[in-house]
């Protein structure tokens, strides 16, 4: 194992752009290995869940985590708005909790701006509250972000 990780290092190391990804999907792995068949995407996967992780390259848009130059976080935000709906609606009605957290760093906020989102979203639970779809939450919140200025180092698109 540790002679593909020494490999994956040296591979991204040389590695002058960024190819296509496999199975194991984007990350540092896919800067490694790309798209090769087989049981390297294995090592792939390892290797995106290592050194720096698949979530964090995909929410900066790194590491081929890009659709057109455009980084998947929107996507990522609404597959675990859709995986975690009920449980989120619930954590917003009380301003805090992991997956409001989550939810936080995946509209970009950090530091004191995570604490500021839970507050935010919990003082419009009223409208967030009534959403009927993960997608109808997070237009809410979309709007939240954009107007509370306590937001402003975090973003909804």
């Amino acid at each position: 194992m540790k002679k593909h990780f020494a490999l994956a290092l040296l591979a991204v190391a040389s590695m002058a752009s960024a190819a296509k990804y496999g199975t194991a999907g984007c990350g540092l792995g896919s800067l490694a290995f790309g798209d090769q068949k087989g049981m390297i995407q294995i090592v792939a996967a390892t290797v995106n869940n290592i050194l720096i992780p698949q979530s964090s390259a995909i929410t900066t848009g790194t590491s081929n985590c890009t659709e057109d130059g455009v980084a998947l976080v929107d996507r990522e935000r609404a597959l675990f708005a859709e995986a975690n709906f009920q449980v989120i609606k619930q954590e917003i009605a009380m301003g805090q909790g992991e997956n409001v957290a989550v939810l936080a760093s995946l509209y970009g906020c950090n530091g004191a701006s995570v604490g500021s989102f839970g507050s935010a979203v919990q003082a419009s639970y009223g409208t967030i509250g009534k959403s009927a779809s993960a997608p109808e939450m997070l237009d809410a919140i979309d709007g939240v972000v954009r107007s509370n200025a306590a937001l402003s180092t975090c973003h909804s698109n």
